[in-house]
């Protein structure tokens, strides 16, 4: 018998995780985009990192972790900063703030349910 405390995953947890795991995927893709490329030399790798950041944190909330919520929110706020810093302020950009805003508060209400440990 384990002893490792179980946390039920909410389903809404679960179609966010399912749906930040595709959307994550198509922004790997455009991290090499024209578009990209033209906001900054340096914008390119920023981005890069921060999709990566994201797709971890989207593994963690998966498995119901405390510090993956917390990363996730972060992870948005910093995006949405360099975001403005760069104006790269596009419809989509505004579209994609305000999503992770969303997908953040609803990870930070199951907080309570998350686990501290890694």
């Amino acid at each position: 018998m384990s002893l490792a405390k179980t946390t039920k995953r909410p389903i809404l947890i679960s179609i966010l995780c399912v749906a930040g795991f595709i959307f994550s995927a198509g922004q790997i893709i455009l991290i090499s985009s024209p578009s990209i490329r033209s906001i900054a030399g340096w914008y390119p790798i920023v981005y890069g990192l921060i999709t990566a950041a994201r797709f971890i944190s989207f593994v963690g909330v998966w498995n119901m972790k405390k510090w993956a919520a917390e990363m996730f929110l972060y992870v948005s706020l910093l995006k949405i900063i360099i975001q403005l810093l760069v104006h790269d302020s596009g419809v989509t950009s505004w579209a994609d703030a305000g999503i992770s805003l969303t997908f953040a508060i609803i990870f930070l209400s199951y907080y309570k349910r998350m686990d501290r440990n890694l």
